[in-house]
């Protein structure tokens, strides 16, 4: 998750939550597996760019559904988690976006990106909506697709129905809330925050923080 991710939502939080929830859903990445396309609720490039300072160009438009600045497309190719693509939009004419590839910029001497900077968990709804929450990757599937990697390889792969995934999301969080990096960003929160009750502050680093949590 970028630092300008970040940024924005505790921004959010401290403006709205709980007051409001007003908060945006994010686009999502998408994946390709077997053939079929998914929705990715992982950003695995999000590491990358950030060891690199990435910063979206000018010309990308960037917006609250999308804060990144930018969508990737990545496939499991032979087990190993490939990146295809990754697109910025951007204003063509004034009253016309497109979409710009930006993969080349990144990777200009790979012609076959493995992303093998990336270990973690990708995280693949693949059943139907059960619940819509505006913010982040919040809303909730009736089944999930969860691929485990390994500096870029497929070392596990599980499937999930919605309460399954529920419990391991809760299991995950609740690793996460013993972590010094939960720990100093409650503490950041409270102090900022002092008319927002711990359960409004515990609620919204669960929902702002899921990425980070579920991929370790």
């Amino acid at each position: 998750m970028s630092n300008l991710f970040r940024v924005v939502f505790v921004a959010i939080f401290l403006a709205f939550i709980p007051r409001s929830a007003e908060a945006t859903a994010q686009v999502p990445d998408t994946i390709i597996i077997d053939g079929k396309e998914y929705a990715l609720n992982t950003n695995p490039l999000e590491s990358y760019l950030g060891s690199r300072e990435w910063i979206p160009p000018k010309e990308a438009l960037v917006s609250t559904a999308n804060w990144r600045g930018y969508i990737a497309t990545w496939a499991i190719d032979e087990d190993r988690l490939v990146l295809k693509d990754a697109t910025i939009r951007i204003k063509v004419e004034s009253d016309v976006e497109a979409l710009k590839s930006i993969l080349t910029d990144l990777f200009p001497r790979t012609p076959k990106v493995v992303a093998d900077w990336y270990t973690g968990t990708l995280v693949i709804p693949d059943g139907e909506m059960t619940e819509y929450v505006h913010m982040g990757y919040g809303s909730t599937y009736d089944h999930y697709q969860i691929i485990r990697i390994s500096s870029g390889r497929v070392i596990e792969r599980l499937s999930m129905n919605g309460v399954e995934f529920n419990k391991y999301k809760n299991r995950k969080f609740e690793e996460f809330t013993k972590s010094d990096e939960y720990k100093k960003a409650r503490a950041d929160l409270l102090k900022r925050s002092k008319d927002r009750s711990e359960d409004a502050i515990r609620d919204f680093m669960q929902s702002f923080y899921a990425e980070d949590y579920l991929t370790r």
